[in-house]
Order: structure tokens, then sequence, then C-alpha cells
């Protein structure tokens, strides 16, 4: 009997810490969601506040081609969250929003800056 109660303590404990490990990774797993939703957001914001020159090799269509990206990545979650560090690494590291720099493309000669 003393046996018997043993082994069934051994195995809740087994249990227990596998089902505690499962609920870490899942909290874990909602903390980088709620992060890279929050991060998207951002990135919607600051499409909309941008002026199109204010994009690196800007065209016309640059400021409706990223808010189109962003907004339809929403469907899938994960591309959401991609999209929006895409974004960030190409457009709102390189140039800051209201900084006033425009970059032009590789084969135009740069303005000088007055």
């Amino acid at each position: 009997m003393l046996i018997a109660n043993a082994e069934e303590a051994a195995a809740l404990g087994i249990i227990g810490g596998v089902w505690g490990f499962l609920i870490f990774l899942y909290a874990i797993m909602i903390g980088v969601g709620i992060t890279l939703f929050i991060f998207w957001i951002i990135s919607i914001v600051d499409v909309s506040q941008r002026k199109n020159e204010e994009f690196p090799n800007s065209t016309e269509n640059s400021r409706s081609t990223w808010l189109i990206v962003l907004l339809v990545t929403l469907i899938i979650p994960v591309a959401a969250g991609v999209a929006a560090i895409v974004y960030y690494a190409s457009v709102m590291k390189k140039i800051p929003r209201g900084s006033g720099k425009t970059v032009l493309p590789p084969d135009q000669p740069q303005l000088p800056q007055s």
C-alpha cells in the first residue's frame, strides 16, 4: 500500500511538471503574440503618418503598398508580426519619421541638404 502511494505521487509530480511546462510555454507564446500585435499597430500608425517622400527608394505607391501589406497580413497573425519587423528594418530604422530626409535610389545623385 505504501509503495503504490509513492508511485502515484511520483506520477502526479511528473504530470504536474509537464502541465506546468506547457502552461509556461503557452504564456510565453501569448506574450510574444501580444508584443508582435502591438508592434504591428505601431507600424500601421507609422505608415499612415509618414509622407511618401520619407520612404527609402520611394515611388508614388510606397505608402499604399506598405499599408496594404500590413493590413492584409493581419489575417495570419504570425505574418503580421513578420511584416511589422520587415517594415521596421527596411523603413522605420533607415529614416525616422519627420526627419526631413529623403533617400534617393542608388543611381540618382544625392542632393545637398540645406
